[in-house]
């Protein structure tokens, strides 16, 4: 490739659309035509590979994946098209620019056949390499913000799907599903599970007196301030209205559990303000271990929900490990 006195003045034309986050790889067996399209090219790429023939255009390519290559033509060992040809089949997406004069229909058409799409004649305008460059990092930029966005929809989903969106803490699915691992891994590896059901203590009331964005502030506010006591690890979950629960894995000391069950209890009763009045609410707290208490999930969630009405019959404000010897008395309906 030569590059002419003309083409000079257009060694420094920026690249317009943003080429800062592709890389580039420039393959090309002339040494002076590579410092030269270095020095034109370098600053505007995030990487600038150089490749002296199409063997080490190939090797550089399965090791690095540029984003784009430009790649001469006639080179010793593997020419442009061949190696072209090559890469192609490794990933029949990837732009590749070739220069050449293409001075005869045979070499034009292999081109096409081998599925290059981008072309710049030599010897080499810089105006024109520039135009398509910028082609290039337009579609590759269209790609990537489409993929994105296409992650961001799932994302979404998935959030929307796993997590409560008021209190931003993960839902009865996401719970259920944390629950089974964490059964699964107790199994496997004879490790502790803990769970305790948490309900908030005369919820009705906030609701009655404050309307339900009274209600929402109070569950926001207990959601966070349990957040601050429990360990990253624990699983903390809203399992329906002003009921929650937490899966606690790998703490088999009972002197943990029990401090951990005050520390929520004191972070539910700290005082809330709702339109500027301060009010405070309590929690119960049923706990229940499995292989403990129970050898399946379901006995573990029923022993859960009887331990938490068992703290309720306690005096609430209060724990209660699962026992079963207590009995829970039942409101009887009243005769109408």
């Amino acid at each position: 490739m030569k590059i002419t006195e003309q083409n000079l003045q257009s060694v420094y034309k920026e690249i317009y659309v943003n080429s800062n986050n592709f890389t580039l790889m420039y393959v090309e067996d002339d040494y002076l035509a590579q410092e030269w399209m270095k020095m034109m090219l370098e600053d505007e790429f995030k990487e600038f590979y150089q490749a002296f023939d199409g063997e080490d255009g190939l090797d550089i390519y399965k090791e690095y994946k540029p984003d784009i290559i430009i790649s001469d033509v006639n080179m010793p060992t593997l020419d442009g098209l061949d190696m072209a040809k090559k890469i192609k089949e490794i990933d029949r997406n990837q732009p590749i620019i070739i220069m050449s004069a293409f001075d005869d229909r045979d070499t034009l058409l292999k081109a096409i056949n081998i599925g290059i799409d981008y072309f710049t004649p030599k010897p080499v305008d810089m105006d024109i390499l520039n135009n398509k460059l910028n082609t290039i990092v337009e579609h590759l930029s269209n790609k990537i913000a489409a993929e994105e966005l296409k992650q961001q929809e799932i994302d979404n989903l998935y959030y929307l799907a796993h997590y409560d969106m008021l209190t931003e803490i993960p839902n009865r699915f996401l719970f259920d599903v944390t629950l089974d691992q964490a059964i699964a891994r107790s199994s496997r590896m004879k490790s502790e599970v803990t769970l305790f059901f948490i309900d908030l203590d005369n919820f009705k009331n906030i609701n009655d007196t404050y309307g339900h964005a009274g209600g929402d502030t109070v569950l926001t506010t207990v959601t966070k301030n349990i957040k601050k006591v429990i360990r990253v690890e624990d699983t903390f979950a809203r399992i329906s209205g002003d009921e929650f629960a937490l899966i606690i894995e790998n703490m088999e000391t009972q002197e943990y559990i029990s401090t951990l069950a005050q520390k929520v209890i004191e972070a539910s009763s700290k005082s809330i303000d709702i339109n500027g009045k301060k009010i405070s609410i309590s929690c119960s707290i049923g706990i229940s271990r499995f292989n403990h208490d129970a050898s399946t999930k379901t006995e573990l969630l029923r022993t859960a929900d009887i331990a938490m009405y068992q703290a309720k019959q306690m005096g609430k404000s209060c724990y209660a490990y699962y026992n079963e010897k207590t009995k829970i008395k039942k409101k009887k309906k009243k005769s109408n």
